[in-house]
C-alpha cells in the first residue's frame, strides 16, 4: 500500500501532467524551439510525471525522465500508458549533478524550474556533458524576482516561513552572483536563484550559448533555449 507521502507525490505530478495537457502552447512552444533539428533522444531532468517529454515521444523520440524522487516513474508510466506511448519512455532515479548516462547521448535536455534546487555548476556541466555537439537545452529558472515576490506575499499574509525562505535563497544567490561559487550549507540552504548573467557565466565554461528567450518566459520564471557548440 502506498504511503501518504507516495500519494501526495503522485497527486502532485498528476496535477502537473494535467496542467501541461490543458496548455497546448507548452508543447507547441517546445516543438517550435527545436524545429530545425531532429530529436531521437531526449532527457527531462527533474521530470515529475515526464509530461515535458510528451511531444517528442509522440513524434518518435525515445525519452528518459530523471528525478531524485523515490516515486519517479510510478505515475508517469501509468499516464504514458494511457496515451499509448509507454514504450517510448523510461524513468530513472538519479541526480542532475551525476546523470547516469554516457556523454553525448541526447539531442535535447529539458529542465524546467528544477535548477534552483541543484548544485548549479555541477548540473550545468552535466547537461553539457550528456548533450551531443549541436544539441539543445530547454531551461526554465527562478529569477531573484520570484523570491522577492514570495517574501512580499509572506509579509502580507504574516507567513514568516515564506519571508525566511525567500531571504535565505536571495542571500545564497547573491553570494553565488558575487563570488561565482554557489553556497549550499545549513545557513543558506540548498536553493538558489538564477539570472541571465549568472547562466551565461556558467554556460560559457561548457561550450553552451544562450540562443533565444522562449515564449513562456516571464520576469519571475524566464525560459531559454541554449545550444551546445558543434565540434
Amino acid at each position: 500500500m502506498a504511503t501518504l507521502l507516495d500519494d501526495e507525490y503522485d497527486s502532485y505530478v498528476r496535477l502537473e501532467w494535467e496542467l501541461y495537457a490543458r496548455d497546448k502552447s507548452r508543447s507547441a512552444g517546445a516543438r517550435a524551439a527545436i524545429r530545425d533539428m531532429h530529436v531521437s533522444r531526449v532527457l527531462d531532468v527533474g521530470c515529475g510525471a515526464g509530461q515535458e517529454l510528451i511531444p517528442f515521444v509522440a513524434d518518435g523520440a525515445f525519452g528518459v525522465g530523471l528525478d531524485v524522487a523515490s516515486g519517479v516513474g510510478r505515475m508517469g508510466r501509468r499516464l504514458f500508458s494511457a496515451k499509448g506511448i509507454e514504450h517510448g519512455v523510461v524513468f530513472v532515479r538519479g541526480s542532475a549533478e551525476a546523470i547516469p548516462s554516457r556523454s553525448g547521448a541526447f539531442d535535447l535536455v529539458i529542465c524546467r524550474v528544477a535548477l534552483p534546487y541543484m548544485d548549479n555548476p555541477r548540473a550545468i556541466a552535466e547537461f553539457a556533458r550528456v548533450l551531443r555537439p549541436g544539441g539543445r537545452l530547454l531551461l526554465k529558472i527562478h529569477h531573484a524576482r520570484f523570491y522577492l515576490r514570495e517574501m512580499w506575499q509572506g509579509i502580507k499574509a504574516g507567513d514568516w516561513w515564506l519571508v525566511v525562505h525567500g531571504t535565505r535563497v536571495l542571500l545564497a544567490g547573491g553570494v553565488y552572483y558575487i563570488t561565482g561559487k554557489q553556497p549550499r550549507n545549513r545557513l543558506m540552504g540548498s536553493e538558489c536563484f538564477q539570472t541571465e548573467g549568472l547562466l551565461r557565466r556558467e554556460l560559457a565554461h561548457h561550450d553552451l550559448t544562450m540562443a533565444a528567450t522562449l515564449p513562456d518566459s516571464n520576469p519571475r520564471t524566464p525560459s531559454f533555449l541554449i545550444s551546445k557548440k558543434n565540434s
